[in-house]
């Protein structure tokens, strides 16, 4: 499958979902003086996940392009670093959570009519003591307790780490997904659902403030 065509699957599938497709932010932010360039799909989207201003719509997805300089050392190091590349994402402003976006993107990613992965291949995290999202996996996906692996928020929190360390602003616990291609020993991280559901303010404890409404945000 062409990257043209993994696109246009993904947005097409999510459209079908009911989300908007919105078209990809521009790569240097004008209204946001946090970040250089555009590093994430949720970018364009800051004001509805806090709750400010209209609200046009309250499912989207998008490709965005995006500029990341963080772990630029490693590029050529590994063959899946890069500064540039494409997000796919899909959001949601007070609309669906986490039960629809862990059933689409099983969905997604499993379907014949979709990319049709072989599901035995798929393995998950989810935030140390997200109970909620483990049971989604677990009991109604059906995928096996030793395919779910708790992880600290270093490892399924988004930004990592930022409930302790920053920075300040919208973040959540997430679930990651894993595929262990064929002949590989190591599985890669294929899709993060990252269910913003706070604002960070100022350090710890009680630093992460609930938003007016719960969100998604997957890349």
């Amino acid at each position: 499958m062409k990257t043209d065509e993994l696109r246009e699957k993904y947005l097409a599938f999510f459209e079908s979902k009911g989300c908007v497709r919105r078209p990809s932010d521009v790569l240097i932010p004008k209204d946001d003086p946090t970040v250089l360039f555009t590093p994430a799909g949720m970018n364009q989207f800051k004001n509805q996940f806090l709750g400010i201003g209209p609200l046009e719509f309250t499912r989207a997805t998008t490709s965005q392009k995006c500029l990341r300089t963080g772990d630029i050392g490693n590029v050529g190091v590994t063959a899946y670093h890069h500064t540039f590349f494409e997000m796919l994402g899909n959001f949601s402003f007070g609309d669906y959570f986490k039960r629809e976006a862990i059933h689409w993107a099983w969905e997604f990613l499993t379907s014949r009519d979709w990319l049709g992965l072989d599901s035995s291949r798929l393995t998950v995290t989810v935030y140390l003591d997200d109970d909620e999202a483990f049971g989604i996996w677990n009991n109604e996906i059906g995928l096996p307790a030793d395919r779910i692996s708790r992880c600290d928020e270093s490892e399924n929190f988004w930004p990592a780490s930022s409930p302790s360390q920053g920075p300040d602003g919208v973040c959540g616990p997430c679930s990651e997904i894993y595929y262990l291609a064929p002949g590989a020993t190591k599985p890669v991280e294929i899709w993060n659902l990252v269910f913003t559901q706070f604002n960070r303010v100022g350090n710890p404890p009680n630093n992460l403030e609930p938003l007016p409404k719960k969100n998604i945000d997957t890349g």
